[in-house]
């Protein structure tokens, strides 16, 4: 059911909502359009460009350590990998862990339960929703200790 960002779109997708951007607005920002950023968030495109992903760092206003891991999660690292660092990263900087839920992907039929389930349940385990995005669910937690 949970599922962390593991993707270079998860990620973009991350850092657009907490600056509290829609697609337009960053496409506008970044002078890429709005299909780009939704084919990459999307992961329809596996590897973007270094440019695009300097434009995208510089509007998302991005700093060294994130900007770095943003970077590293575009590049040819597997999907199923990409991005882990920048979490990593972010975790040990804030003090919080972050998770992503594909709420298309729940379905009662698959005792997934509805997306609402799912999200008690995380709530349930100290995690906080942050933000819902095109099926997308954003959630953190204050890591303990």
């Amino acid at each position: 059911m949970l599922t962390s960002t593991s993707s270079f779109g998860s990620l973009l997708q991350f850092h657009r909502n907490r600056e509290g951007y829609t697609q337009q607005q960053l496409a506008d920002f970044s002078a890429l359009s709005v299909r780009a950023i939704r084919d990459l968030e999307h992961g329809r495109v596996e590897r973007p460009r270094q440019d695009t992903v300097r434009l995208l760092a510089d509007a998302l206003r991005l700093d060294e350590e994130s900007r770095d891991a943003f970077a590293k999660a575009a590049r040819s690292v597997p999907p199923d990998r990409a991005g882990a660092a920048e979490w990593a990263a972010l975790a040990s900087r804030t003090g919080y862990e972050y998770a992503t839920i594909l709420l298309a992907s729940l379905s009662p039929d698959a005792a997934d339960g509805t997306w609402e389930t799912a999200l008690n349940d995380m709530a349930q385990q100290s995690w906080r929703l942050l933000a819902v995005d095109q099926g997308v669910a954003f959630l953190e937690r204050r890591l303990a200790g």
